[in-house]
């Protein structure tokens, strides 16, 4: 039975993982039959099937997991296999990193490398590498986590794995996440989507989706986060991954707390508590407690905030998971500050600074002033409360206290007023500066419509002057010539030019009006459109395109024909221009939520930046506002004197308006 080396990983609000071929709805068959075939099996033998078990327990048990992985590594210790023993060491040590249980995690898998890098087995060597990469990013140790992503990357490149390629991809973007290099995580993302896409891996994207919801939490977009994140949720519960679904719902929990739907977040969050409990993943349970501490102090529930936040940093110290404990004291504070603990308030927000200088090395917060300012309040107040046990003024003291409550009382209105005042200028200047490059970005997109015009009519009228009205100069000399001959024979020769001439005017007329408005685009479609247009390029240049076409609509919307067929006309003509190729493979293919562009050369990459940031050309921005009037996405994958280059675009499927029938064929 094939072994899979497939790591999770969950990271900060969202998490990501390695790729999981096979989907989990089997897994209680599977788990039966490997059951009954150890009752049979003896010596290496049970050793395999021991490791199968724990391997396919990893995702919903994973107690249960490592006690047979535990006797999988004693068993193989035995039979003296180091290889089996190696495997046995990473199973054991995935487990203890899915409950957050990071120092035995790292002793087991670092016994793991080192075993496999004396058998070594280059593609194991990777796997582990990208575990020990997952555990000492959960941990916050980010240099050392990439220094393991690039590592396993390599490995994996080297042995063109595609499957471990996307996993490490999408890993490097959990890390790159955390420093809020949020474009450059939507590109690892997205480049980790295509490859599960092509994979047909709907674990791999269902974990792209999660991730992409916690992307577009950390931007505030919560509307698109809620999407994702519940997406992610769904198809994880249809495929019955129990580790991560809590995840994300947590991630739907955090967006509708952020919207203000704060029913919805408990619900989802009481939800994720469960799943992680039932899991005994302690850093997430740690995490969603937290989140729940901070909603139900908001709702002024001081009682549970407090009894949350406390649960959170037990958990969270217990498995030395400093982001977890730094969220668990911010949460404490919070709730403490709520209940007009500020002493105590005080207190965790100190810890919550310390851990958060040793992660990001930060300054203190402005919050850690006010605490500090309420702390040193109420400190004097108890001074004087004390000696005014040792006076007779106690009439004089107890007024004086009232008018001091009532000065900091009126203090803290006014800074909540101020607070607000600032927050609503600052988001009116957001809103205007928001405002300014959306029509700076209009403005950009009508100017390139119009320059992009322009050249069309230039090139028509070029095509009109130099082609037709050359062809139309000379029959009107061949018909002055007729009229003033009186020979038979060069009558009937001029006659014969003539009709030639006319054939060249249609075919003429024929060209100009294909490169205007192509008739079978308007007529058939895009996809015969296209085929016309790759039929063209070949009779005409040494170029050779080819064709496919897997699971299309027969036509798509007008916007999008015309869009789509004029970008893939832009990008032969580049490629003619700039790579020197022979070879171009154009495929379209449908899925469920998107259309997806290729086109593929042969040729020598270019310098996309030039490409992109020519003022003599209106190249890029036409196809960029083409692609932005679609809602779509492009992708270039070409390199400077590297051979081959792949261009992707993605066009989500509500823009394509599609016919109920599909198209289904290669060329």
């Amino acid at each position: 039975m094939p072994r899979r080396f497939l790591i999770p990983s969950v990271t900060f609000i969202a998490f990501l993982f390695g790729v999981q071929p096979s989907v989990v709805l089997s897994q209680t068959k599977n788990l039966d039959s490997l059951k009954g075939v150890l009752q049979k099996t003896e010596g290496i033998a049970r050793v395999t099937t021991l490791l199968e078990i724990c391997w396919e327990y990893r995702f919903t048990n994973a107690d249960s997991a490592r006690m047979y992985g535990l006797i999988a590594l004693d068993l193989a210790k035995k039979e003296k296999s180091e290889d089996l023993e190696a495997e046995a060491l990473n199973d054991i040590g995935v487990t203890y990193e899915a409950q957050g249980n990071y120092d035995e995690a790292l002793i087991y898998e670092s016994q793991a490398l080192a075993l496999r890098k004396k058998l070594g087995d280059s593609s194991k060597i990777a796997n582990t590498l990208n575990t020990l990469g997952i555990i000492h990013d959960e941990r916050g140790d980010y240099e050392k986590a990439l220094s393991h992503y690039f590592d396993a990357r390599k490995i994996y490149e080297g042995l063109q794995d595609e499957s471990k390629i996307a996993m490490v991809l999408t890993n490097i973007g959990i890390v790159l996440r955390a420093q809020k290099e949020y474009e450059k995580v939507i590109s690892y993302y997205r480049q980790a989507m295509t490859i599960y896409q092509k994979l047909g891996n709907k674990f791999g994207q269902a974990a792209c989706h999660s991730n992409l919801g916690a992307v577009y939490l950390s931007l505030t977009r919560y509307d698109s986060a809620i999407y994702y994140s519940l997406l992610a949720s769904e198809e994880f519960e249809a495929q019955n991954v129990r580790q991560f679904l809590p995840t994300t719902l947590s991630n739907a929990a955090i967006a509708y707390a952020k919207s203000g739907q704060n029913e919805k977040a408990k619900f989802y969050f009481a939800k994720a508590k469960k799943l992680h409990e039932d899991y005994n993943n302690k850093k997430e349970l740690s995490f969603t407690l937290s989140q729940l501490a901070r909603l139900e102090a908001k709702q002024g529930n001081k009682t549970e905030a407090i009894a949350y936040g406390e649960q959170a940093l037990n958990i969270a110290t217990s498995i030395k998971a400093m982001e977890q404990i730094m969220q668990a004291h911010e949460a404490l504070a919070e709730s403490k500050a709520q209940a007009a603990d500020f002493r105590g308030a005080y207190k965790e927000h100190i810890e919550y600074s310390a851990v958060k200088d040793s992660l990001f090395q930060q300054q203190k917060s402005k919050q850690l002033l006010e605490l500090q300012t309420k702390y040193d309040t109420e400190k004097k107040d108890r001074q004087i409360s004390d000696l005014s046990k040792d006076n007779n003024l106690k009439a004089a003291t107890i007024e004086r206290n009232y008018f001091f409550i009532g000065g900091v009382l009126a203090l803290f209105l006014l800074g909540i007023a101020l607070f607000y005042v600032w927050r609503l200028r600052s988001e009116r200047d957001r809103q205007v500066v928001l405002n300014e490059q959306k029509i700076r970005i209009r403005e950009a997109q009508i100017t390139s419509v119009i320059e992009s015009q322009e050249q069309e009519r230039k090139r028509f009228a070029s095509d009109l002057h130099d082609g037709m009205g050359q062809l139309v100069a000379a029959l009107q000399l061949t018909v002055q010539s007729i009229k003033n001959t009186q020979d038979q024979e060069k009558t009937v020769s001029l006659v014969e030019n003539s009709e030639q001439l006319l054939n060249d005017i249609q075919s003429e007329i024929r060209n100009i009006a294909f490169n205007l408005m192509p008739p079978v685009l308007v007529k058939e479609g895009l996809i015969p459109a296209t085929r016309e247009l790759i039929r063209r390029v070949n009779k005409a240049s040494q170029l050779q395109a080819t064709l496919s076409v897997h699971d299309v609509p027969t036509r798509f919307s007008n916007v999008v024909e015309i869009s789509i067929y004029r970008i893939i006309q832009e990008l032969i003509s580049n490629i003619l221009k700039h790579s020197d190729a022979t070879e171009l493979a154009i495929s379209f293919t449908g899925h469920e939520k998107e259309v997806i562009l290729t086109l593929e050369d042969n040729g020598i990459g270019y310098d996309l930046a030039k490409f992109q940031n020519n003022t003599s050309s209106n190249g890029w921005r036409t196809i960029q506002t083409r692609t932005n009037l679609m809602k779509g996405f492009i992708d270039f994958d070409v390199v400077t004197g590297r051979k081959n280059n792949t261009i992707t675009i993605q066009v989500p499927a509500m823009a394509t308006n599609p016919a109920t029938e599909k198209v289904q064929n290669t060329e």
